[in-house]
């Protein structure tokens, strides 16, 4: 009886090792993903699946030039699961502008979801990344086309130049960013 008990309770132990086994090294993984952002998986492309789609249609944020850092934590686009904030909105020496975006990616046991201006892929086992998205700005019934400047797995950024006499004029108002040809990407376990 007692050599029975001995044997159950080894049973026990192992199965509790097991289970935990199974919990707790997919628990780490999605820790380390969230404090290293989407370059946890560029950077492991070899255990990842990735695939990118466009998302339809045009988001809008208000960007208030007169107040640079306001802007920062403003939404561009939330889905319910992935979001996209401003997070940074730069005046440049020469008079230009630089508005940085940065995604915030839904993080589950297994991979990941991102909403961003940049598309990811694989060729030949290599990451592949382009930035796809396109940005104009809206005051007073001018359009200013902005052009792609920088991307990180983490944060994308358009440049607005300068304009001439419309320069000077929005540096005083609140001006209406459109972004469009946004792209989710999926990160999945080999």
């Amino acid at each position: 009886m007692k050599r029975l008990m001995n044997l159950t309770t080894v049973y026990i132990v192992a199965g509790i090792i097991a289970i935990g086994f199974l919990f707790i090294f997919p628990m780490i993984e999605t820790l380390k993903a969230r404090a290293q952002g989407v370059s946890y998986y560029t950077n492991n492309i070899e255990n990842y699946h990735i695939n990118s789609y466009p998302i339809e249609g045009e988001y809008t944020v208000d960007i208030d030039m007169n107040n640079l850092e306001n802007n920062q934590g403003k939404v561009l686009f939330d889905d319910g699961e992935n979001q996209v904030y401003v997070s940074k909105v730069i005046a440049q020496t020469e008079g230009g502008y630089e508005l940085f975006f940065s995604p915030s990616a839904t993080y589950r046991t297994g991979g990941a979801t991102e909403v961003s201006g940049v598309a990811y892929s694989y060729s030949n086992n290599r990451l592949l990344n382009e930035f796809k998205a396109d940005a104009k700005a809206s005051y007073n019934d001018e359009t200013i086309e902005l052009k792609p400047s920088s991307f990180t797995p983490d944060e994308f950024s358009f440049y607005m130049e300068p304009q001439g006499d419309l320069s000077s004029e929005v540096q005083e108002e609140v001006i209406e960013v459109a972004v469009s040809n946004l792209y989710i990407n999926y990160w999945t376990k080999k």
